[in-house]
């Protein structure tokens, strides 16, 4: 491969760094794409070890063994959470009620005692919300691990914080398998959200990271299939241990983190973080092992990556106006650049960006959530239902990719959330017109099945937009602030399979809304395609000032003409 031309290089040019798909590449999104499969064993597991079957109060009550029982008059009968006895008095038309009590001795299952925690401790009747609530921790933790692992990821680098947190998924993981009662099992399922929140945050900038600009979309296209996997793969795994205590199922699937074991020696922290944080040594370590994995020349690259560094340096002590720094050394400089939420509230073209992609994220998840969560509710076999509603989203990977290799990621997003928004609505009136109407019932399904596929591509595709109007030192709280707006979506969304039992058309209409109007606020967010990853905070208002949504498609038109 050629050397590129190094005078007046001003970016930190990957292209040539890591090839169109080097050894050293392959081998490190590999192993990224690999990371994506326990984040999502531990978010949806809950569907199969939280699982609430048919049941009823046990039989084998103290009722039956009362003198009133023995008598032919007498009758019990086995509610969900009540049990009635009932005295058969030939003088009258209807059978009177002697005692309404609780189920005061268990329930009986449709599944074994140990098949889910559900089963386990009971939580039915007037303790059913604590089954639940168990994924509302989870959806919780999630909020937290989204604000703040995020941030330590831009602070202390990404494969620090993924590392950390995988390796404390398997502890915790295995330590909800051995979970003696409720409160424990509630604090370790709060605790794995935070960690896959973790996992998830830095694992995306990390892939995103190793890409070159024109190869980016692979990374986000391929990360979709392997979400879908994970997902398509835990309905096989669920059957196949069906007759197993829920135990078994969490120590299989958390089984999958035991590569965290062995992570440190394998993969390498983002170059492009090392160089926007002055880390030298580190950065030459790799870009040692890129030369001798891609078989290029290490002096080329080392180039590269010092003028870069300089590059950024400039751009550290441009934004320095009042000269604190001044006296600090260029590795000392670059490590005083740290940004936080608060450097996005404080700057208003950012914010305003920030603030359409936080109501987009909250669309995404809550119409996501909604639309996987009330599948349980169809009829049949509850592990054949959820693969089918994963084996859908692969029709979004197969529209995602050639999307990204034509179109812009604001574009995609429009696309997708119009799909959306429009197949909701039409499922939505289908529905409710439809009355005995078989083919339009059909029909409704079709159009909602259509409209789960486009907001899995819009989510898959804003975890590759969102990162990228952010500068390194502040894409992964860019991210994970993102992502913690859309952990409210995450808990709302569980209610949406009761609000369409008072209101059939409700979810559907909000859906919809929703969707249809991010396809209009989003186009004051500027396109990413073609732009390489800012590195500063310098580059990033420059940027947005020059080319900030509707201003851009103005200048591009005037041109044109």
């Amino acid at each position: 491969m050629d050397s590129p031309s190094i005078n007046g290089v001003k970016k930190l040019d990957e292209n040539y760094i890591y090839g169109r798909w080097g050894a050293y590449q392959v081998f490190q999104s590999a192993i990224a794409f690999y990371n994506i499969l326990p984040t999502g064993f531990q978010l949806l597991i809950g569907v199969f070890i939280g699982y609430r079957p048919n049941y009823q109060c046990s039989s084998s009550s103290t009722y039956e063994n009362q003198t009133y029982s023995s008598n032919n008059s007498y009758f019990v009968t086995y509610y969900k959470c009540h049990i009635k006895v009932f005295y058969n008095d030939t003088t009258r038309d209807a059978p009177q009620l002697v005692k309404d009590d609780l189920c005061t001795e268990g329930y009986q299952y449709s599944l074994d005692k140990y098949s889910t925690f559900v089963t386990e401790m009971d939580l039915v009747c007037d303790r059913a919300y604590l089954g639940e609530l168990v994924q509302t921790l989870v959806m919780a933790g999630q909020l937290v691990g989204a604000a703040f692992a995020s941030s330590l990821s831009d602070k202390w680098g990404r494969k620090t914080v993924h590392l950390t947190s995988h390796l404390l998924t398997l502890a915790f993981g295995i330590g909800v398998a051995f979970s003696p009662n409720y409160i424990t099992l509630a604090i370790l399922k709060f605790i794995i959200g935070v960690l896959q929140q973790g996992m998830v945050m830095s694992d995306a900038v990390l892939t995103l990271e190793l890409f070159p600009e024109k190869t980016r979309f692979y990374a986000e296209a391929i990360g979709l299939f392997c979400w879908t996997t994970s997902l398509v793969m835990m309905a096989p795994i669920g059957y196949l241990m069906r007759d197993y205590s829920w135990r078994y199922l969490q120590i299989v699937l958390t089984g999958f983190s035991l590569f965290s074991l062995i992570q440190y020696w394998v993969q390498d922290e983002s170059l492009r973080w090392l160089v926007a944080n002055g880390k030298k040594e580190a950065a030459d370590k790799v870009i040692h092992k890129v030369a001798r994995w891609n078989k290029v020349n290490y002096d080329d690259l080392k180039i590269i990556v010092d003028k870069r560094m300089a590059s950024t340096e400039q751009n550290t002590q441009k934004a320095d106006k009042n000269g604190t720094t001044t006296e600090n050394t260029p590795q000392e400089k670059l490590a005083v650049e740290k940004y936080s939420i608060v450097t996005i509230l404080k700057h208003r073209r950012i914010l305003i960006t920030s603030l359409i992609m936080w109501f987009t994220w909250v669309t995404n998840t809550v119409t996501y959530f909604g639309l996987t969560l009330t599948s349980t509710s169809l009829a049949g076999d509850r592990f054949f239902n959820f693969f089918l509603s994963a084996i859908v989203e692969y029709i979004a990977v197969m529209f995602e990719y050639p999307m990204l290799y034509c179109l812009g990621r604001r574009t995609i997003t429009i696309v997708f959330h119009a799909v959306c928004g429009i197949s909701l609505a039409s499922a939505t009136l289908l529905n409710h017109f439809s009355g005995t109407d078989s083919s339009a019932k059909m029909a409704s399904i079709i159009t909602t099945f259509a409209g789960k596929s486009a907001i899995t591509g819009s989510f898959s595709t804003l975890f590759l937009y969102t990162p990228e109007l952010y500068p390194t030192n502040l894409r992964n709280a860019g991210i994970g602030f993102s992502s913690a707006f859309s952990r409210l979506g995450a808990i709302i969304s569980p209610f949406a399979g009761t609000l369409a039992e008072e209101i059939p058309w409700a979810p559907g209409t909000i859906f919809s809304a929703m969707c249809l109007t991010v396809t209009l606020i989003i186009l004051y967010v500027p396109e990413t395609r073609g732009v390489e990853l800012p590195q500063t905070l310098v580059e990033v208002k420059v940027w947005y000032t020059e080319k900030s949504g509707l201003r851009q498609q103005q200048k591009v038109e005037s041109t044109k003409l």
